[in-house]
């Protein structure tokens, strides 16, 4: 479970989750703690611009390496592993309207925009990792074409 955890970047049991709310909120009132975490949020949201920044460069160097007759398996691999991480990221950097949008149950703002941050970070983690693996696997490409 631990290794899952580290691999998402978030507490996974609703224990850890409390603890860290609890730790983020601390002596915070309501409102700063909702501003707090909404500039981690928003940090996010900008780190996931950027991987997808990253990820559209390693997607052209794949289409060269394929046009260029490296491996193809792993640049395969590794184009799939940057459209999903690219999914994942573009998911981050969607509306998040709807959050506001639950009429019928009255959630804690601060557990709210919480659950948001959460969200977010495992998804950004998760499209971190899988672009680390795709570069890995053009590395390996690029050591199996040119030795």
């Amino acid at each position: 479970m631990s290794l899952l955890a580290g691999f998402l970047g978030v507490p996974l049991t609703g224990e850890e989750r409390a603890l860290t709310l609890k730790t983020i909120v601390s002596d915070r009132s309501g409102a700063d703690a909702i501003d707090h975490m909404r500039t981690a949020v928003h940090h996010n949201t900008e780190k996931a611009g950027a991987l997808l920044a990253a990820q559209s460069v390693f997607a052209v160097a794949a289409t060269f390496a394929l046009d260029h007759g490296w491996p193809r398996i792993p640049v395969l691999l590794s184009i799939l592993l940057l459209l999903v991480g690219s999914l994942l990221a573009m998911s981050i950097l969607r509306s998040t309207v709807s959050m506001y949008g639950r009429k019928a149950v009255k959630t804690d703002p601060v557990q709210l925009v919480f659950d948001l941050l959460l969200s977010r970070m495992a998804r950004f983690n998760t499209a971190l990792n899988l672009t680390f693996v795709a570069i890995v696997l053009m590395i390996g490409a690029a050591l199996a074409y040119f030795f």
